[in-house]
């Protein structure tokens, strides 16, 4: 746990909020044309086929309907 101007986090909390920041400051600046994180966004994209969570959510939902 860290503690920040009286609040208590942990370190999971902030790599989150680090990583977040991060996302939205690539998706909203022309960090998206550099080579390397065009390399990475690449590598997320084609792993995005082997997550499975979305359909089994959507099982899930279909179930309750």
């Amino acid at each position: 746990m860290i503690t920040i101007l009286g609040l208590k986090l942990s370190y999971e909390t902030l790599i989150f909020l680090g990583l977040f920041l991060g996302s939205e400051i690539v998706g909203t600046s022309k960090l998206k044309e550099n080579s390397l994180v065009q390399l990475l966004l690449g590598a997320v994209n084609a792993l995005k086929p082997l997550r499975k969570e979305d359909d089994q959510i959507q099982r899930i939902k279909d179930i309750f309907k």
